[in-house]
């Protein structure tokens, strides 16, 4: 499932690199690190809207508000196997269903949690250094991850 909004900013990132003679510079360093934080922020609200998604199709207005307030406080990281946690507490068959579809593409798996680590280190140390394009090779087939949880959700 690929994310409108970080295309968007992808390619405006990218447009101005080439642009501006900017790849090799601090600013190719700014701009990856801005998508970083971007690209883990969409990625944590796309979750937990396919989570409240999931509790609104049980047709219970009380659990549907119950998920929309708690999802926030119970998901608190977005590796893959905290991923798998969260999902396991709808059931060990939703949980397994998300580890079947990543065990297909573990290159997906891969790069969504070079994604995550990499906003990290950004955030938490001295920065990252990965590239602006491998964090768009890491998107590119990362957000892959999110069309796995979509499948574990749907049992």
């Amino acid at each position: 499932m690929r994310l409108v909004r970080i295309d968007q900013a992808i390619e405006a990132c990218q447009a101005h690199l080439e642009k501006s003679g900017a790849i090799g510079t601090e600013i190719e360093a700014y701009l990856t690190r801005y998508l970083l934080v971007l690209i883990c922020a969409a990625f944590e609200e796309e979750i937990e809207s396919l989570i409240i998604e999931r509790a609104a199709r049980s047709g219970d207005p009380g659990l549907e508000s119950f998920v929309r307030s708690a999802v926030g406080q119970i998901f608190r990281s977005l590796k893959t196997s905290e991923i798998a946690g969260l999902l396991g507490r709808f059931g060990k068959d939703c949980r397994e269903h998300f580890r079947q579809e990543l065990s297909n593409n573990e290159r997906a798996e891969t790069f969504f949690n070079n994604i995550v680590t990499n906003r990290h280190d950004t955030a938490h140390s001295t920065g990252s250094n990965v590239s602006f394009s491998e964090l768009v090779r890491f998107y590119t087939e990362g957000h892959i991850v999110l069309d796995a949880i979509i499948v574990a959700l749907r049992f």
